[in-house]
């Protein structure tokens, strides 16, 4: 996982690059599209530029759906959620200042359906993934790269989302909302989501699959932070795979 992860990182500030058209990187691409259960938001919308360009940006959602259908593709409502979600982020990045923005992207990215009819508390490990994943398409802007600041909506839905979690501190790549969350708690357990949250940064996370955790107070939430982060890098891993696939025009089943 490491070793993906870590050639990931290097074509990570190329991404934007990734969307020129080789013949074989066209086939794999198709390849990802045709079989599209399970692939990141990231792969959707790079195979996707790989065969129609980066005016695939600006089209309407029906005239996407509509091209693909007509070359034989047919994506799930759950894949052309993510592909949307990851479009949207592009061109509007309220992800970062409204909640409802925010939840709607962390259901899409994460293979969730949405229900319009709820105010949907999202999972910390999928608020986790797909905060992480945002930041990686958000390289993919033609016009602006910048990552934007958390606003204090999404921040405080966050912490909210992981005080009904029973989450004294938060999980990676979602810290943002760690002030938010500690003004939710009472002020005796302060100083218990401080001892937590230094255990957490010296625990050795290259062996958390193998640690056991045993059930007192401090170790149950150390538990739930290494769930959260094994679900991410479990993502981060998958998509690296498929990622540097499509870079190379390599089919990952070959």
């Amino acid at each position: 996982m490491l070793q993906s992860l870590a050639r990931f990182a290097d074509v990570v500030p190329q991404l934007q690059n990734y969307s020129v058209k080789t013949a074989s990187r066209e086939q794999v691409a198709r390849g990802f599209l045709l079989e599209s259960d399970g692939r990141s938001a990231t792969v959707l919308l790079m195979a996707s530029r790989n065969l129609y360009g980066i005016e695939l940006l600006y089209w309407e959602p029906e005239t996407i759906w509509l091209t693909l259908e007509k070359d034989g593709i047919d994506l799930p409502v759950e894949a052309r959620d993510k592909l949307q979600g990851a479009i949207t982020l592009i061109r509007n990045p309220a992800f970062y200042w409204d909640n409802l923005v925010f939840q709607r992207t962390v259901q899409s990215f994460n293979g969730e359906l949405y229900d319009p009819e709820a105010l949907q508390e999202c999972h910390p490990a999928h608020m986790s993934w797909a905060t992480y994943e945002a930041s990686l398409i958000r390289g993919m802007d033609p016009e602006e790269q910048e990552v934007p600041e958390f606003d204090e909506d999404v921040q405080q839905y966050v912490a909210v989302c992981l005080k009904r979690a029973g989450y004294i501190y938060p999980p990676p790549y979602i810290t943002f909302a760690a002030e938010n969350l500690l003004k939710m708690l009472p002020e005796d357990k302060h100083a218990f989501a401080a001892t937590v949250k230094k255990a957490w940064e010296h625990l050795d996370k290259e062996a958390l699959q193998e640690r056991s955790f045993p059930e007192d107070p401090q170790n149950v939430q150390l538990a739930k932070l290494a769930s959260c982060y094994d679900y991410t890098t479990g993502q981060a891993e998958s998509m690296a795979n498929d990622v540097l696939s499509l870079e190379k025009g390599v089919n990952p089943l070959s």
